[in-house]
């Protein structure tokens, strides 16, 4: 398939608000679902449509290769610190009962590696340098991976339980609750560690940003779903309705977060972009209707 390019110019003049600068909109895949992107822009992993298997593409050179053909894989996928491997959730059944089971794919070998037991509940988990960290209410795993290393000062898993908003900081398990009691959802810990981005449903579906204890609460003043961490300091999103039953129409938005700069971010020819995922060189990829669009910010 021939790549196709949307060149967007200057439709943002970003240069006197601040804002993001939408550059270009590249149609990457003609099939797949919930695009991750690795931290430096370089591959991007896909789920094949039912979530039936993962499938990488190289931003450099267009290669595709199959990362996993389990056939039912929930939850985020989540890249290493180099994009090296990928951690996932995969679900089996046994006597009509799912059991969830963390695996890890290495993307240059397509080798897969079991790393929890399978268990009835969906444990969160979250690569820390060269470890997968794994926490489970009264405990947390630490498995050591052949994988590309950083330096970490803490070991973070943000969790959600029972509705609430859960941190684990190396074995301390801390509920926070920084909007009292509530329904939290989307939890993602920013590159550098320093905040939390969440939905409190029960505060008007809005998202915010709090610091690692769960204080000083930003509300960001909006309904912004599957928010993303672009670099330190912005959110991207998306704003989605719906008819009670299906998906009628979404845009994609970004905002800083101190709630400041919000926008639409434009996707010419996309009517439903859902699911962003973004890098640290300005990258971020969706999807949209069942295809894969990768856009280039400045």
């Amino acid at each position: 398939m021939k790549n196709t390019v949307f060149l967007l110019g200057l439709l943002l003049s970003a240069s006197a608000f601040g804002q993001l600068q939408v550059v270009s909109v590249e149609h990457i895949a003609d099939a797949g679902i919930q695009p991750k992107i690795s931290p430096n822009g370089e591959v991007v992993v896909i789920k094949d449509a039912g979530e039936a298997g993962l499938t990488s593409i190289n931003l450099l050179d267009g290669e595709r290769r199959v990362v996993s053909r389990d056939e039912d894989i929930t939850g985020d996928v989540l890249f290493s610190d180099g994009g090296t491997m990928v951690a996932y959730s995969s679900t089996i059944y046994k006597h009509q009962m799912p059991y969830h089971t963390i695996k890890a794919a290495r993307l240059a070998t397509g080798e897969v590696q079991e790393l929890d037991a399978p268990a009835q509940e969906r444990y969160a988990y979250r690569f820390s340098g060269g470890t997968i960290r794994i926490a489970k209410r009264t405990s947390v795993r630490s498995q050591r991976l052949l994988t590309d290393i950083r330096k970490t000062d803490h070991s973070y898993v943000i969790a959600t339980e029972d509705d609430d908003l859960v941190l684990y900081d190396g074995k301390v398990r801390k509920v926070l609750s920084p909007n009292g009691e509530n329904i939290y959802l989307w939890a993602s810990i920013s590159p550098d560690e320093k905040h939390i981005v969440y939905m409190a449903v029960n505060d008007g579906c809005h998202t915010f940003v709090c610091d690692m204890d769960g204080k000083n609460v930003t509300d960001l003043g909006h309904y912004i779903a599957a928010p993303t961490w672009f670099g330190n300091g912005w959110i991207i999103g998306q704003q989605d309705e719906d008819d009670g039953h299906r998906m009628t129409k979404s845009r994609l938005v970004a905002i800083r977060i101190d709630g400041s700069d919000f926008q639409q971010l434009p996707t010419p020819q996309q009517t439903m972009p859902i699911n962003p995922s973004a890098s640290s060189d300005g990258k971020v990829v969706f999807e949209n209707n069942g295809q894969i669009f990768l856009m280039q910010l400045q």
